[in-house]
């Protein structure tokens, strides 16, 4: 509701413009001052993501003479609107969207590539992660605006009262097996204490809220790998779990340390150690159901609002500590009318100054170093932890120009794995449906 109401004022604002310029609505306003005329660039985003009525006006504040007008949808509708947009003849200027599908739409020719746009020294300041969600091909399609990772948030009152003490740093961190031990002695302790079921680990709300999300579910195979092992090694491909050049996740997906990995993510659904649910479960962590959640970063301020007094720990793991990275971005279309008015104004948004006070006022982790290091609060907790797991453990989803196609088809088989069925067949299943598709 509030980003609607923004949404209204965003135009209200712009027919405002238009009324006191004498100019009919569908026209682009007069300002005095603006003697070459006023650029009016078009944008498309989710509800309640970048650009954000803040950092729309702040462009327009310092740049007087560019105007924006909004179209916002759900974000689970954003991908089937771009897709409507990608091939039409008039195309958003500046379209935010979901930095992994970057690849995607870039090599499908509907983004500009950014890279002339970008201020001297911002390769050097940019996160690694951000650097490789955001580029196809060796250009960057988007400054990227924001990053956000997943930690283990606890309610203190719950594992207090159950004389648990969770990690704070990321070198005591959990490993899962230790993690689901504190989730079932918290999980018996308060479901004792509230006479009702109270979960070890909250069910997930990302996604469609069901299990499954390779966000965060497929952190459970790919931690089973190892980055450093030798290429040729099945830990090697189970921690990338996508071939070098994108093309298979035969043996990359479905390796046999994969496989463990997903017996043991369901085993937190199924048997006698279960600690979560299998459907949703909306505010859990809030109303005392459930001892822990993994949540991204945007959790901290979300707990701080409903006054709970709760704790953040690193992302427990299996073998090698790891968490997805990424989050909604933004960028320009290739075919935008006013291309280099739009670019100019999304790297503004991204970078220097008007980035810095955005990340400030909305505790946003940022994609650029030297704005973490101007920010003391994120040296502190709660967001010293997904600032620290991002720099250290963070890596990008598989990426490629089949992004979309790679995260629904593993996303259905984690699903189902959480609801009973055999790891390998799930896998392999999944590995039949990606390959043909990655190939072409």
């Amino acid at each position: 509701m509030k980003r609607n109401i923004a949404t209204m004022s965003t135009a209200l604002g712009t027919v405002a413009i238009m009324a006191l310029a004498g100019c009919s609505a569908g026209s682009t306003p007069t300002i005095a001052g603006c003697e070459d005329g006023v650029t009016e660039l078009s944008v498309l985003r989710a509800e309640n993501n970048s650009p954000t009525d803040e950092q729309l006006d702040a462009y327009t504040a310092a740049n007087k003479c560019v105007i924006f007008t909004v179209d916002e949808v759900p974000f689970g509708n954003l991908a089937a609107k771009i897709a409507v947009l990608a091939p039409s003849s008039n195309p958003p200027d500046i379209v935010g969207f979901d930095a992994p599908s970057t690849a995607s739409y870039a090599s499908q020719g509907f983004l500009l590539p950014l890279d002339d746009y970008l201020p001297d020294g911002w390769f050097d300041d940019v996160t690694s992660a951000t650097l490789t969600e955001n580029s196809w091909d060796g250009q960057v399609y988007s400054p990227g605006n924001e990053q956000d990772t997943l930690s283990l948030y606890f309610n203190k009152e719950l594992t207090d009262a159950a004389g648990i003490t969770p990690p704070t740093s990321l070198d005591t961190a959990w490993t899962w097996p230790e993690a689901q031990a504190a989730m079932l002695t918290c999980q018996a302790s308060a479901t004792e204490a509230a006479g009702s079921t109270v979960y070890g680990l909250a069910p997930s709300r990302l996604g469609d809220g069901t299990p499954g999300t390779s966000y965060r579910d497929q952190l459970f195979l790919r931690s089973m790998g190892d980055p450093t092992a030798p290429e040729s090694s099945s830990a090697y491909k189970t921690f990338y779990a996508i071939s070098d050049d994108g093309t298979t996740v035969d043996g990359w997906l479905n390796t046999p340390e994969a496989i463990e990995g997903a017996t043991f993510y369901q085993n937190l659904f199924e048997g006698p150690d279960a600690v979560t649910s299998k459907t949703g479960l909306p505010n859990a962590l809030i109303d005392g159901k459930a001892c822990f959640d993994l949540e991204v970063s945007s959790n901290a301020t979300t707990l701080t609002n409903a006054g709970v007094d709760f704790g953040v720990s690193p992302t427990p793991y299996l073998v090698t500590p790891v968490v997805h990275t990424g989050a909604v971005t933004f960028g320009v279309t290739a075919r935008s009318n006013n291309a280099e008015a739009a670019a100019t104004a999304v790297v503004a948004m991204d970078t220097g100054d008007q980035y810095l006070e955005w990340v400030e006022n909305n505790l946003r982790i940022p994609v650029l170093v030297s704005t973490t290091e101007a920010l003391p609060s994120l040296s502190e907790a709660p967001l010293n932890i997904p600032v620290q797991e991002i720099q250290e453990w963070g890596v990008p989803r598989p990426p490629g120009p089949h992004f979309d196609a790679y995260d629904l088809y593993v996303t259905a088989a984690l699903k189902n794995i959480a609801y009973g069925a055999d790891p390998k067949t799930e896998l392999d299943q999944a590995v039949a449906k990606l390959d043909p598709i990655l190939s072409k």
